[in-house]
């Protein structure tokens, strides 16, 4: 944050401001402690509202409120007022700006004598916020957006993957699925956005959180029909508000049952986009489906031992001999549809006669609580389980990835800076 020297408050603006992220929560409670070192206590922010997805409409500094509210004659910038309307105009510098166009930005912001606007700071240096794809705009999403967004996720399903339904999309949205392995418990309250054409159809939806810690960003899960301009839109969005502070995974929940992470084959545009961004790819599955037999009616091994899993909701399966042990968890099957997350023994390790036996009971398992159709995810590299694998049945659809972008260099000034 730099502010002009003199204070005399002559030029068009009277310093500026670079959040770390578009949360305000946590950016504002900085700003104004600083500020304050300098003007005195701070009454009240005034904000450019179509800058920031969510105004709170006061914060608690130190103990004390701040009031805030929304300020639209002058975009890109905020108002700070200390008492009798006695205010500071601020230029605001985006959160993902790159650090030596950004401190250039603040410098002419908090020159003395300076006559630009905010608009004509930021244009020339390329900091405008980006417009989305022509005619196109993103807003958050809405209960009315239900139907278009589950067409969207439907596009993407992939063969034998159940349908996501209105209450899974409810859950994903609130941050509260059951299904999947995504990070829920750990993430505060996801936000999810959708992008409209000018007809008003959405025409894609991404939906990104931060963790309670703060200490990463996630995007969740996008679809928009694998349309490089949507991708990009969508991908751009979520980074934008993540802010650049700190490292992001993509692909760490999903808004239905099935895996947290990206069908490479099916998505090969969101996974370029994804890379085009910085991100790498990590944690992989590979999706395999077959029709479920029937229940086997041979006697249980004892080395297998079924409990109950809560997430995903259905049976962890573990079979232990010597030093062999394998798990799968089983899935509560979903409109005919059985999941098995397959966590086999180690190369070298595998005892094949154990695995088909784990393999057995999870079938019957599925079979009995009206699977027709099975689905499983092999976690790693199950090389030791293809012949497994092909002789029960499965076919291999796709490979699977998350994916992780690391927090870049800080090349920030120092935050006291300009005071």
């Amino acid at each position: 944050m730099f502010l002009e020297p003199t204070l005399t408050r002559d030029g068009t603006l009277d310093g500026a401001w670079w959040p770390h992220s578009f949360d305000l929560h946590r950016e504002l409670p900085a700003l104004v402690r600083l500020l304050e070192e300098r003007l005195g206590p701070i009454l009240r922010v005034r904000l450019d509202t179509a800058a920031w997805p969510e105004l709170p409409a006061h914060l608690l500094v130190d103990g004390r409120f701040v009031r805030v509210s929304g300020l639209s004659a002058t975009p890109h910038t905020i108002r700070v007022i200390r008492g009798s309307q006695d205010g500071f105009l601020l230029l605001v510098i985006p959160p993902d700006a790159a650090g030596p166009v950004a401190a250039a930005a603040m410098r002419i912001a908090a020159s003395t004598g300076n006559t630009l606007s905010a608009k004509e700071i930021l244009a020339p240096l390329h900091l405008l916020p980006r417009s989305p794809a022509a005619g196109m705009r993103l807003r958050r999403y809405q209960s009315r957006d239900s139907a278009s967004v589950l067409a969207l996720i439907d596009a993407d399903r992939l063969p034998g993957q159940p349908s996501c339904t209105p209450h899974m999309l409810d859950q994903a949205v609130a941050g509260t699925s059951r299904y999947g392995c995504g990070p829920w418990t750990d993430l505060d309250r996801p936000a999810t956005d959708v992008l409209v054409d000018p007809d008003g159809q959405v025409a894609g939806v991404v939906s990104y959180a931060t963790r309670r810690d703060h200490r990463a960003g996630h995007v969740l899960w996008l679809h928009g029909r694998e349309v490089l301009h949507i991708v990009e839109e969508l991908v751009g969005h979520a980074l934008l508000h993540l802010g650049d502070s700190r490292p992001v995974l993509a692909f760490t929940a999903a808004p239905g049952p099935g895996p947290a992470a990206l069908p490479t084959g099916r998505r090969p545009m969101t996974r370029k986009v994804l890379e085009h961004a910085g991100f790498a790819a990590r944690d992989s599955w590979r999706y395999l489906c077959r029709t479920t037999p029937g229940a086997s009616h041979a006697p249980a091994r004892p080395e297998v031992v079924v409990v109950a899993s809560s997430t995903p909701p259905g049976w962890w399966l573990k079979a232990r001999d010597d030093d062999v042990s394998a798990e799968v968890v089983a899935q509560e099957p979903i409109d005919g549809f059985g999941i098995l997350w397959w966590f086999g023994a180690a190369a070298g390790h595998a005892d094949e006669g154990l695995e088909r036996e784990l393999l057995s009971q999870a079938d019957t398992l599925l079979h009995e609580h009206g699977a027709s159709e099975t689905v499983l995810y092999a976690a790693g590299d199950p090389e030791p389980c293809w012949e497994l694998f092909d002789t029960a049945g499965f076919a291999e659809i796709d490979h699977l990835a998350s994916f992780t972008r690391p927090s870049p260099p800080t090349d920030r000034p120092h935050p006291g800076r300009g005071l």
